[in-house]
């Protein structure tokens, strides 16, 4: 019985300790402008966030926080309105997964 608490309470605290989608970077360096919006997703996940920002285009966030290892990550990708993203987000070379 305590061990079933144990590994309850272990699940808990990784729920607790990460929050958003968790994308790599090395997927996101893989998206590229023309790309739709199903292949992005296809390669990062649901995003935490959809906007629409100016010129009828919409905007995805991806966030991910893992407080157990202290970190976060955040990319945005725009899409212009038939879509298609505008331009492959920058993403530096020292992002690592």
């Amino acid at each position: 019985m305590f061990r079933k608490m144990l590994i309850a309470a272990y699940c808990a605290l990784l729920l607790i300790g990460c929050a958003g989608t968790p994308f790599k970077w090395a997927d996101a360096r893989q998206i590229e402008a023309g790309m739709t919006k199903p292949e992005v997703t296809a390669k990062l996940g649901a995003p935490t966030r959809v906007a629409t920002i100016p010129n009828d285009a919409t905007r995805y966030v991806w966030v991910w926080v893992n407080t157990m290892a202290g970190s976060t990550r955040t990319l945005v990708v725009d899409f212009d309105k038939a879509g298609r993203v505008i331009k492959a987000p920058p993403i530096p070379d020292e992002f690592q997964d």
